[in-house]
């Protein structure tokens, strides 16, 4: 639903803009000058003729789909018209002799998609730079007077490549980082607040923590807590610092959410404070479910990590310590590999890593539990992964040559790789699964795979009379895909009603279905209609087949007699899905050939 709503914000915002939205502001202002009445009773009085000032100007309807579907808490608009306004932009630069952009929503819908996956691919590419640079060079404080001082080098082979391999081998963040869900473009930002932390910049991670609080997600207010107090116990921020830091960040913030958002909602609102006080105050998230605490440390974040999770301890481990002697005699040939030799115990991710599992733990203490919600914290756990990875990844190339030891270490190195290549093989399971999670938008295509057939099948009988169609759609159907770029896809084609049912009581629907010709609907026997064509989805593995179970989830529901005499001829298309699917595992082939080709050329050949 969340995602929908973004999506749903990001279409009005390219095709009609905030214009609708000043306007509708401007008039209300003038009624209040003159004292007129509102528009809801200018609509009232208009059936009496009872003034003439209520005109069109004054009781206009907003094309916003969020004031007829608000939804249960409001949501901000700021990341939505930052993607509209680039999805403008190009619409601007394209010259329409080559593609109209407004033409082809689903297109628009792609670009808009394609463009915050780029914002996301790039936030980490940032944070694994800032990481490899973190673990490469560090001051060595406890011996000042030490020659080596100035650069301490610890070498964490590869920590870049891991940490994008890691990230693209598991499913939630490469599966989200396209998606318009607040907590996508909150995972953006706290990526980008790591990556500052990493390059010792505490200022700008708290300033991007702060942002992301006010603007997109509040709960992120739990990792902004866990992060500041991280950073005043290593005096990395003073008090005072920080309360600063806060106030004018905070301020900034509210200055670019609150205008917007309250033009948008035509009412003055903060959107995040609001969705604050319907969580934590009056605790009504646990309407939609409860979990049990440790629910996010059992079953979230091993689901979210799979195998990769094991990667995770070995961060903390200075495995060379295991084998000491023997790492003194090749210091000299392992020059770059130079770890704490008198302790187990590797600190240097520790703060980071504690933070964040603060982060979680006080997020536990909320009865209601979503994987999503999780989504800040898995950057730096695959940041953590990625360390550790790189550390078997150093002891099967610095080991010895010979002997039992180094056959355990690349055995342990293999086992690394191993858990990546299960956790890949698990991730694409989930994205098997996840493709019949849209039965909706696949019925609207199906459904407008039905009008044309039915448009040349019925040429020569009945040509269909288009403005007579009115298509429904259910709840059911409007929250497994249905956007308003596809149902402008149809439209554009054939000039239909479309109208869709929500959860508010104004937004049910008719008591009557006959005044529609279509229906898209969960319910299988409706009176008065048949059904065109059954789509499934509710996908389970079934394990002892080993294949993807589906059951009947939409159905479209065609009214008896709409035509004489129809052809029911569903056609099938490559959906946008597929295409998004090839395009992620070709990104994933071509970061597994250049990690392997990085590893080859910088692997020294005596030990190759």
């Amino acid at each position: 639903v969340e995602e929908s709503f973004n999506l749903q914000a990001t279409h009005d915002l390219f095709y009609h803009g905030v214009g609708p939205a000043w306007q509708s502001a401007i008039a209300k202002w003038r009624r209040h000058q003159e004292g007129t009445p509102a528009a809801s009773s200018c609509r009232e009085a208009d059936g009496n003729n009872a003034s003439d000032i209520c005109n069109d100007d004054v009781a206009m309807i907003l094309p916003y789909d969020h004031l007829q579907f608000p939804g249960v808490v409001p949501r901000t608009f700021s990341g939505a018209f930052v993607l509209s306004s680039i999805a403008r932009i190009i619409s601007f630069i394209v010259p329409k002799s080559i593609l109209d952009l407004p033409s082809h929503p689903m297109v628009v819908q792609f670009i808009i998609r394609f463009t915050l996956l780029i914002f996301s691919w790039l936030a980490h590419i940032r944070l694994a730079t800032s990481l490899e640079g973190y673990v490469s060079i560090q001051q060595d404080n406890n011996n000042p007077k030490s020659k080596n001082h100035q650069e301490i080098i610890v070498n964490a082979p590869m920590i870049f490549g891991y940490y994008l391999l890691i990230t693209a081998a598991q499913f939630h963040i490469p599966f989200y980082s396209s998606r318009l869900l607040p907590n996508t473009f909150a995972l953006l930002l706290t990526t980008h607040a790591y990556a500052e932390w990493f390059n010792n910049r505490p200022r700008r991670t708290a300033i991007y923590l702060v942002f992301t609080t006010a603007i997109f997600r509040c709960d992120v207010l739990l990792l902004l807590f866990t992060v500041g107090l991280t950073m005043l116990i290593r005096r990395e921020l003073r008090i005072v610092e920080a309360l600063c830091i806060g106030i004018v960040t905070g301020i900034t913030a509210l200055m670019i959410t609150v205008p917007m958002d309250s033009l948008l909602w035509q009412r003055m609102v903060w959107p995040e404070f609001e969705v604050w006080w319907f969580n934590s105050i009056d605790n009504r998230s646990s309407e939609w479910g409860v979990m049990p605490f440790y629910w996010y440390f059992a079953n979230a974040l091993p689901k979210g990590m799979l195998l990769t999770l094991f990667l995770v301890p070995l961060a903390f481990l200075n495995l060379l310590a295991f084998s000491q002697k023997e790492t003194q005699n090749r210091m000299h040939n392992a020059k770059n590999y130079i770890m704490q030799r008198n302790s187990i115990i590797d600190q240097r991710m520790l703060p980071f890593f504690a933070s964040t599992v603060g982060f979680v733990f006080l997020y536990s203490f909320l009865p209601h539990k979503e994987m999503r919600f999780m989504f800040p914290a898995l950057p730096m756990f695959n940041a953590c992964a990625a360390y550790g990875l790189s550390k078997l990844h150093a002891i099967a190339i610095h080991g010895g040559k010979g002997g039992g030891m180094n056959i355990v270490r690349k055995g342990f190195y293999a086992l690394g790789l191993f858990a990546v290549v299960i956790t890949m093989i698990g991730s694409f399971l989930f994205l098997r699964l996840s493709t019949e999670n849209y039965p909706g938008g696949v019925a609207l295509e199906r459904l407008k795979n039905h009008f044309g057939s039915t448009n040349v099948m019925n040429t020569q009988q009945r040509a269909p009379r288009w403005e007579e169609v009115h298509v429904h759609i259910d709840v059911a159907a409007a929250m497994t895909g249905v956007s308003l770029f596809g149902q402008r896809s149809v439209t554009h084609l054939y000039p239909i009603q479309i109208s869709k049912s929500g959860y508010e009581a104004e937004n049910s629907a008719d008591a009557s279905l006959r005044a529609y010709t279509h229906l898209l609907s969960e319910e299988q026997s409706v009176k008065g209609f048949h059904v065109v064509d059954t789509i499934d989805g509710f996908p389970s593995l079934n394990k002892r087949n080993l294949r993807v179970d589906t059951q009947p989830a939409i159905y479209i529901l065609e009214r008896d007699g709409w035509l004489p005499e129809y052809t029911r001829v569903i056609g099938g298309s490559i959906t946008w899905h597929c295409f998004i699917a090839a395009l992620s595992f070709g990104f994933i082939i071509t970061t597994c050939i250049w990690w392997w080709k990085y590893t080859v050329k910088t692997t020294p050949k005596k030990i190759l």
